[in-house]
């Protein structure tokens, strides 16, 4: 039968690209972040799972945030997410 491999980037070759260019891009010392939005199921999380692999392969770090409908009471429940994604990792990074 037709195996179909679940890993596959379909359709956003040229996005993953896209990301990748901004993210080697000649920067100034300030910080920047990247936002992914689409209809659900179009593959965005897939994008930035393999975005964080090249980002976190070149020795960058890399923090995520997803909006979750079932927390609208909290406030920008992604940009929360992602923070405390960022806290952890530096308190994780002073320990070692």
């Amino acid at each position: 039968g037709l195996e179909i491999d679940s890993n596959a980037l379909y359709g956003q070759k040229n996005e993953l690209a896209s990301l990748s260019d901004w993210y080697q891009r000649p920067t100034s010392q300030n910080d920047e972040f990247v936002v992914i939005v689409g209809s659900s199921g179009v593959g965005k999380t897939t994008l930035a799972n393999r975005f964080e692999k090249f980002v976190t392969d070149t020795g960058g770090i890399f923090i995520s945030g997803k909006f979750d409908q079932l927390k609208q009471s909290v406030p920008f429940p992604a940009i929360s997410c992602a923070f405390n994604e960022y806290c952890n990792f530096l308190v994780s990074d002073v320990g070692s």
